[in-house]
């Protein structure tokens, strides 16, 4: 939020306990409300700054018991509560929040430990992260329609947080949001996956094996971001979406099958998943974003199928057991960079991929191979003689037959399986009339 260097504390129209001390003036201007709404036992001192067409509130007295924010200030409405602006008022018992308000900022309830009740409006868009983190005495909480965010922590640590009212709106719901709350741990009992408008926003835990249901169209944000005990899961035919980092930092998750219906990866869905080592991806995918399978050292092999068009930054860095990598797509957009292929990295050299780049001839993956110095070889070419032909259609015959041997089998890997079967001999034959 962009705001003007000029900051003011105001006297607004509030509720609060015990005697009431002359405000302190600071900053350039300081509003009042109106006299007759208040009396001196009545107010409490609320900072705010001047954000040019809207007001924010940046901050609040210490000693505040019962707040309302004022929807305006000398015309112009408040329509944020910035980061930390109510942190650690540990006496706030009760906050109105007014309908112009659209963003609740960082950490700004955080610590509220007697807070118990708190009014959200329609109006608000974002719940930002760890801004009801700890506030031990709040039991409820209705999230409106009209929020779409609910970041990482936002309400972790509510110790006795029993009801949470989630809207159709919502379409993110962060890390950790809701951890260590009984709300969730009673969700849990229900179903080990926190389903919510068919997105799966986290899982339970102790879960090795699980199986998303039928019906889930998207897995989100960071939904099992460093699960300690995910092996294996199963992903349902109605999966369309897998958010960034959803299973970032799973580190025993050694395979995965993502299903034809999936369209979209998120960034670094799968970065440092160290014991991953095979990922077959469906030809629904057209793009791989930043970072998508960075740092996934146990990773032997990647085939992208010709529907792949792009390929982010980092996409592949750092993956050491790399060995091969196939690009089907004559013209597919590749990083320019050497993190975005690597399987090496040493502070004299740099990144680099010590492996083998599949591809066509005249391809972004020909030249791409020649800027950074990585053995290329052509799609289909099984013979290894630099070209592809019906030489290699008979070498690859006679090796299904039992009677020959191929140079290079991986050249004829052409629907990404790491093996070399008699689909593959059929492809190789289409490549040849094509």
């Amino acid at each position: 939020m962009k705001k003007t260097p000029g900051t003011f504390i105001g006297i607004a129209s509030a509720l609060i306990t015990g005697l009431w001390t002359a405000p302190i003036l600071m900053g350039n201007t300081a509003f009042a409300a109106d006299d007759e709404a208040m009396s001196a036992q009545d107010e409490v001192e609320l900072e705010f700054t001047d954000c040019g067409e809207s007001i924010a509130v940046t901050g609040c007295s210490r000693s505040a018991v019962c707040v309302e924010i004022p929807a305006d200030m000398n015309g112009k409405p408040v329509t944020d509560i910035d980061s930390n602006a109510f942190f650690g008022c540990t006496e706030l018992k009760t906050v109105v929040i007014p309908d112009t308000v659209t963003t609740i900022g960082y950490n700004s309830f955080c610590e509220c430990q007697e807070l118990a009740e708190v009014i959200i409006p329609d109006s608000v868009k974002v719940i930002d992260a760890y801004a009801f983190y700890n506030c031990n005495n709040l039991t409820s909480v209705v999230i409106p329609e009209g929020v779409t965010e609910i970041e990482w922590s936002a309400f972790a640590q509510c110790s006795n947080l029993t009801d949470v009212t989630i809207p159709a709106t919502i379409e993110k719901i962060g890390y950790n949001a809701f951890a260590d709350t009984p709300w969730l741990k009673a969700m849990y009992k229900e179903n080990p996956m926190l389903v919510i408008n068919n997105t799966l926003f986290s899982a339970k835990e102790t879960e090795w094996k699980p199986k998303v249901p039928d019906g889930v169209t998207k897995i989100a944000d960071s939904a099992f971001e460093a699960s300690e005990y995910l092996r294996k899961i199963t992903l349902p035919d109605s999966l369309e979406e897998i958010g960034s980092f959803a299973f970032a930092e799973c580190n025993y998750l050694s395979k995965i099958e993502i299903p034809n219906s999936v369209t979209h990866i998120g960034e670094s869905a799968f970065t440092d998943c160290i014991d991953l080592e095979t990922v077959k991806l469906p030809k629904s995918i057209t793009s791989i974003e930043k970072d998508t399978f960075a740092y996934c050292s146990g990773l032997e092999y990647m085939h992208f199928s010709e529907s792949v068009e792009s390929i982010g930054e980092c996409a592949l860095a750092s993956c050491k057991c790399l060995g091969s990598v196939t690009i089907e797509n004559h013209d597919c957009q590749i990083f320019d960079s050497p993190q975005t292929i690597a399987n090496y990295c040493d502070d004299e050299n740099g990144y680099a991929f010590t492996g083998v780049l599949y591809g066509y001839p005249q391809s972004t993956a020909e030249t791409y191979a020649e800027k950074y110095s990585i053995d290329f070889r052509i799609i289909g070419d099984v013979n290894y003689d630099g070209d592809f032909n019906v030489a290699d259609l008979v070498s690859a015959e006679k090796y299904l037959l039992g009677g020959g041997e191929m140079n290079d089998w991986k050249a004829g890997d052409r629907d990404g399986s790491n093996d070399f079967d008699v689909y593959d001999l059929i492809l190789m034959r289409q490549q040849l009339i094509d």
